[in-house]
């Protein structure tokens, strides 16, 4: 009686690590993909912020300055030096405006002259328009100490207009808040999303090419007997 010997057979080991190096490089290629979206979301998002102002918040104004000015972190989108779009408005503790209505933009600083009311608790209102194109504005309070001798202002009921500003003069500017004017950059937005689903597109893409170029496993070898 003869007795037969089984043989045993395994895959080869290549497969499984050409398996491995496309896992890796799908990782890979989503991952770029992913940076790239986020890289490409960022330019959309970096609104300009307030560095320094004259006179500076919560703070206390005893002699008045040349100009009130906010400075911030990036250079202000005045296009065609117009000033369209920005406002500074200095407003007293009786509810009345005391800057002059015109504004002075400089790289990144924005500039009013005002002369002051009464003492008490001012608030200082602008608005900007980004560098990225979008509307910001903000608030800020300081508190007025007149020096002995100097004659209060009378101020006006409503913002003042400045003199020699046209029809798109920044007097026109009424809004409000910590952020607005979305809708100016929905354009710019627009194809900067556009942009990032092509990226993602691209690396589904790459991903189902490596899928395809995958080659089919070694076959067994056949038994013997």
């Amino acid at each position: 009686m003869t007795s037969g010997t089984t043989k045993s057979h395994s895959r080869p080991a290549q497969p499984r690590r050409r398996a491995g190096r496309l896992g890796a490089a799908s990782a890979a290629v989503l991952a770029i993909a992913g940076g790239a979206v986020l890289g490409l979301a960022a330019p959309a998002s970096a609104h300009n912020y307030l560095v320094s102002a004259t006179p500076a918040a919560d703070s206390t104004l005893t002699e008045l300055p040349d100009t009130f000015a906010i400075t911030t972190n990036d250079r202000l989108l005045d296009i065609g030096d117009t000033d369209s779009g920005f406002a500074m408005r200095i407003v007293g503790p009786d509810g009345k405006y005391f800057e002059d209505g015109c504004v002075d933009v400089d790289g990144p600083t924005m500039s009013t002259a005002a002369s002051l009311g009464d003492p008490g608790e001012y608030q200082v209102e602008w608005q900007i328009i980004s560098a990225d194109g979008h509307t910001v504005s903000d608030a800020y309070d300081f508190t007025w100490d007149a020096p002995a001798g100097l004659s209060p202002a009378e101020g006006s009921a409503t913002p003042p207009a400045c003199a020699t500003a046209g029809d798109g003069s920044s007097a026109a500017a009424t809004t409000t808040g910590s952020e607005s004017g979305e809708s100016s950059s929905t354009t710019s937005d627009a194809l900067w999303i556009g942009a990032g689903g092509l990226v993602v597109v691209a690396a589904v893409v790459a991903v189902l090419l490596l899928v395809r170029r995958r080659p089919a496993p070694s076959a067994d070898d056949p038994d013997e007997g």
